[in-house]
């Protein structure tokens, strides 16, 4: 039974709609204009259809600048892709040569060190050089008074042999 009544309500809801129009024959009421509200309306129509036109004619010159605004992000975007890489390209030369700088730093560093170490050993081995020759100055004066005081020796006993 409630299926049935289910189904009479269903049918009672779909036919509702159906009673409530307006009858068939029933007609809207007409609306009349005069000339001047006709001039009027194709006066604005007209005006319309120019805004129309003047809006698309817009429309496509915004396109075109968009396209063309679009071409150049484009274009910008690979100059600053290339820039970057040239950049980085640009700090790898910088920390390279960085490296390099702080080699050459330690190794002059070294080689000065180096140098004074040589200056040092040169100074010392003049000095000995010096003090070697003043000793064998001496020697060669001390060995020269001696080769004298022989020679003296030799003819004063050469002298007395001679006179004996």
């Amino acid at each position: 039974m409630n299926k049935l009544k289910l189904i009479y309500v269903s049918v009672a809801i779909f036919l509702l709609p159906l009673f409530l129009s307006p009858s068939v024959g029933f007609c809207s009421e007409t609306y009349q204009i005069t000339e001047q509200q006709l001039t009027t309306l194709q006066n604005n129509l007209t005006q319309l259809q120019s805004n129309n036109e003047k809006l698309k004619t817009l429309l496509s010159q915004s396109s075109q600048d968009l396209t063309t605004a679009s071409e150049q992000s484009s274009i910008l975007t690979s100059q600053i892709e290339l820039l970057k890489q040239q950049l980085t390209e640009s700090q790898n030369q910088i920390q390279t040569l960085q490296t390099q700088l702080a080699t050459l730093k330690v190794q002059t560093a070294a080689a000065q060190q180096s140098l004074q170490i040589a200056n040092q050993e040169l100074q010392n081995a003049n000095q000995s050089f010096k003090k070697y020759e003043q000793e064998q100055e001496k020697l060669q004066s001390k060995l020269k008074t001696q080769k004298n005081i022989w020679e003296a020796i030799a003819a004063l006993s050469l002298g007395y042999a001679v006179a004996k």
